[in-house]
Order: structure tokens, then sequence, then C-alpha cells
């Protein structure tokens, strides 16, 4: 028998599986995990209006060309497509993407395929809610007395079923509900289902047809279609995915309905900010309901809200767009506009951005919000730099421009009261890189927001183990051990300022921070001070490990 305990093996003992004789071995084994798994900083997550795929379930996506598989291409009505493909063409590398809208009036298209009896046999259904749905043709061409073949069609995508079975257990053919419903090799256009007992189903009558019936669900769309997280929808999908650390949610403001051609001068974008009153329906989808200035402030104030809850990530907050031809949007009313948040848990960009159009065959422009472009920027500074790297000061790539100009008094002024401005200066670059915490916050940064929460992150994960150990000197030792392990990477990669380890950190896990009465409750508390990159002074985390699991916690009344 082999009794682990909690020290390193000795020297000199017999390695594991050598003993010859019987008796009781002990076998001195370390507690504490002797590698580490970097948490990530670079993953996104987007909440918005798509043209298919999965209502209301957080998917994960790997690329651009993942994204329009599962989700579909651009649309006239909505920004997300656009903001995930700036995600991926600034240097983001993976995502989480949900598809929101009313889940009530949304609806899958369904087509009957008759039996030779004039009787329906088999059902299709769209893979996932939709007015797409109604664009997808099938035909039905019967190859022998009880096999079919069925063949699918979506724009440019084509299946083809050959050998389905007019029975389940029908020799020699393949059931249609097994070989189009499974979920690697299965269709993914529809779903089949048999509408009567298979084994009485006739075969299929020879024909065309298309699907019916879909509805994409957006002119009943609301607010908390994004936000409720007791329903899981929009962000409540998020809530669970533990690996987002920027948060997005471009379609809460509307969609221009019409690119237009590319101005004559960079400043020539009237048409492309007139306000939307009707969305074009050219994409087969329906308009999504407009939610006034006030909805989208109190659906921000959500997203807001949703990262604090989390404290582990954050959110890129679009400001409102240029106003119709004619008027301004000014300084006064991008500050009226900030003065609504103060979370240190979010950050505001200004202005929008103009791009090509992949819907237009010409070289149309159109405008769309900054913060999936600005998400995939922040993801290559991450992989590339460091989280304690400003993501700004580099160029934005797909964007040719932006709807307004800034000048540089302008740029003082909103960036002081944290504002991100975005500049046309030899390429579209973000200049700025400020949260919306208040200006005497030591969390005004957002380099600096975001690398304290990948510390916390990372401590908790790696002092996991010390939930449920005896609380003891051994185990403040090892604790201190372990977070002073995680600081030191952390000031040997540059991302803590201190020119020796001594001026970087500080891990205490002593008596003194940890007296009888609080070992008597089960808390065992390490204290840890880091210096932060410039202009942050030392900022005190006090990591405790509770019955509950481990906390960090930091200076003051509360996170934000």
């Amino acid at each position: 028998m082999t009794a682990p305990a909690r020290r390193s093996a000795p020297t000199g003992g017999a390695p594991l599986g050598t003993h010859r004789a019987p008796g009781v071995r002990l076998e001195w084994l370390d507690a504490a995990p002797q590698s580490r798994a970097a948490v990530r900083t670079d993953v996104a997550g987007f909440v918005g209006i798509a043209e298919r795929g999965p209502l209301h379930r957080a998917v994960r996506v790997d690329g651009w060309d993942q994204f329009r598989g599962v989700f579909g291409g651009h649309l006239a009505h909505a920004h997300l497509a656009y903001a995930v493909e700036g995600f991926f063409a600034n240097g983001g590398s993976q995502c989480w993407v949900v598809r929101v809208a009313d889940p009530v009036t949304a609806a899958m298209a369904t087509a009957s395929l008759p039996g030779s009896d004039g009787i329906a046999g088999l059902t299709l259904r769209a893979s996932s809610p939709g007015g797409w749905g109604n664009r997808v043709e099938y035909r039905v061409g019967p190859v022998g007395p009880e096999r079919f073949t069925l063949t699918l069609r979506f724009g440019e995508v084509v299946e083809v079923w050959h050998g389905l079975s007019v029975r389940a257990d029908a020799v020699g053919g393949r059931d249609p509900e097994r070989a189009l419903n499974d979920p690697v090799t299965g269709s993914r256009l529809v779903t089949v289902a048999w509408s009567r007992p298979p084994e009485d189903a006739p075969p299929p009558l020879p024909g065309n047809g298309r699907l019916s019936g879909g509805a994409d669900g957006l002119s009943t769309l609301r607010p908390e279609h994004f936000t409720s997280e007791t329903e899981n929808w929009g962000l409540g999908a998020l809530t669970n995915v533990d690996d987002v650390a920027l948060v997005s949610v471009p379609d809460c403001w509307p969609r221009r309905a019409t690119p237009v051609r590319r101005p004559r001068t960079p400043r020539d974008l009237c048409g492309a900010l007139a306000p939307v009153t009707r969305f074009s329906t050219v994409d087969g989808g329906e308009p999504p309901a407009a939610f006034t200035a006030r909805e989208v402030a109190e659906l921000q104030h959500a997203v807001l809200r949703h990262c604090e809850r989390r404290a582990d990530r954050v959110a890129l907050l679009d400001a409102p767009p240029s106003p119709e031809c004619g008027a301004v949007l000014t300084p006064n009313d991008v500050m009226a506009w900030r003065r609504q948040f103060r979370s240190a848990y979010g950050a505001l960009y200004h202005p929008w951005l103009v791009v090509l159009d992949p819907r237009s065959r010409g070289a149309d422009t159109t405008a769309v919000p900054p913060s999936g472009h600005v998400a995939g920027l922040c993801a290559r500074t991450d992989r590339t730099m460091g989280v304690h790297r400003a993501p700004a000061g580099e160029v934005l790539r797909l964007a040719v421009d932006t709807t307004s100009s800034v000048d540089d008094d302008t740029h003082g002024s909103l960036n002081s009261r944290g504002v991100n401005v975005i500049r046309s200066t030899q390429g579209v670059r973000v200049l700025g890189a400020r949260t919306l915490a208040d200006a005497d916050s030591e969390w005004r940064h957002l380099n600096v927001r975001r690398l304290m929460l990948a510390l916390e992150k990372q401590i908790t994960a790696d002092t996991a183990w010390t939930v449920f150990e005896p609380n003891s000197p051994n185990l403040r030792g090892e604790l201190e051990r372990v977070v002073s392990g995680v600081l030191e990477d952390v000031w040997r990669s540059g991302r803590l300022a201190g020119g020796t380890r001594e001026e970087a950190y500080r891990v205490r896990c002593d008596a003194e921070v940890n007296p009888d009465r609080e070992l008597a409750e089960g808390r065992l508390t390490c204290l840890v001070e880091v210096n932060l990159p410039a202009p942050a002074e030392f900022v005190v985390l006090r990591v405790v490990r509770t019955p509950a699991g481990v906390q960090v916690e930091e200076p003051g009344s509360g996170r934000g």
C-alpha cells in the first residue's frame, strides 16, 4: 500500500514500482502543481444578430470561415458579422459567439415530403431558426423501390444524400434520421424526422420544393434578449464560459440599411450616417426592433454589470454613431453618453469605423462600430507583447477611415475623461486605453485593469488545490511559494515594474496576516503586493482561502 503525503520525495528512496518485499511504503509527493498553464486573455465573447445558427448558446469559433459556416455572412441589418470579421482580421484567434433573437417568435423553416400515397412520410426542418431556412431548396429523386436521393441547396452550399431508405429497417439503405441528424457527419442545413411510423412510410414522390415558415424573431427583439442571465439569453450564455476576457455587443446600435459609395473626401460620409427607419430585407430576414437611446444605455450598463460580476473580463463599448445628415456628433454629445457609466470593467471607443462593405461588389463603404476590431487588437497585443501592454497606437486592419474627425484639443479632452479616441493618422489607429473608472482611480488604464484580472485568475487557478488541505504552517508556506512563483514568472516576462523582485512584488502568508480567529473560521490569507506598470503604484491583493474556495480581494470597498 502506498500512502501519498505532501513533501518532496526523500533522497535515496526507492522509485515507485521497484519495491520487492511485502510491506507498507511511503511515497512523499508534492501536493502543489509543478506546471502552470497560463490563463488566456485574448479570447473575446460576441453577442449579436446573425443570419443563422443556434439561438442563445455560446459557440466557440476559431476563424472567420468557421463563423460563416455556422452563423452566415454579413447582413444588411446587423453588425455582428462585421465585428467578428474585424476581430479575426486584427489578430484574434478564438472567440465565443451568441446569436440573439426572440425565442418565442423565432421559428425554423420546415417542409413535408409527400409519400406515394399522398401522405407525408418525412419532415425536413431547418437546422436553426430564421428566415434563412425559407431559402433552402430540396429535390427528391428515387433510385430504387425502397431507396431515394435527397438533394439540398442553400446558395452555393449543396448536399446530396444517396441511398436513403423509406424505412428504418430496410435492407441496403440508410435511415434518413440517422444519416442526416448525425452531429458529426450529418446535414448542416436540415434535420429529418419521420412524420409517420418508419415501417409504414411510403417512398416520397419525386419533385422539388423549398422549406417555409422560418422566422428570425427580430421584430419583437427586446434588450432583455441580449442581457438576461436568468433566462440564459445573450450575455447569460457567456456567464459560464471561463475563457472569455473581452466582451462586445455591437448590435445594440442599429445597422445602416444601405452601404454608400466610398466618399470623395474622407469626411463626406453624410449618406453613410443617415438614421435608419427601415431595414433592407434582401437577405430574406426581418428588420430588428429599434431601441431607444435609453434602452441602449441600459443594455450597455448590463454588459458592464456582467463583467463586474464575473470579475475576469472587460466590456468594449461603442459610443453612439454619428447622427443623420446635416447634424454633427459633438464632443459634448460623446461626453454626455460617457457620463452615464462608471466602471473599471469597461472601455468606450469613439468614433465608428468606415470599412469596405463585403456585401457590395464595388468600392462601397459602410460605418461599423469599432468594438470588434478593438477586441482583435487587444488579442494581438496580448499574444505578441503581453496583457500589460496598452492596446493602443496600432493600426486597425480593414478600417479605411473613421466616421468623424477629432482634433488634438478634442482628443485630449475626451481622453482625459475616459473616452478612447480612434483617429485616421497614417492608418486608422486606436489612440487611447482608458477604462470608464474615475479619473483618479488606480484602474483608469485598461492595460492595468486587464493585467490585474489576469493575475487574479492565474493565482486562483494555481491555488485551487489548497481548498480542504489542513490549515497548517506547512500549507501557508506552500501557498506563499506558489503565489510567489506566479508573480516571479510575470515579473521576469516584463509585466511588472521594478528592477528587482523585491521592488516588483511581495508575498506574505505568515502568522501576522493569519491570526488564530481567522484560522478557526477556515480562512487562510496570503497578502500580495504588486508593482504595476506606470502610472499605477503598489496595489494590495489579499488572496484568501475559505472553505468555499480561493478568493482574490482587492483594496477598497468594491472591485470597480
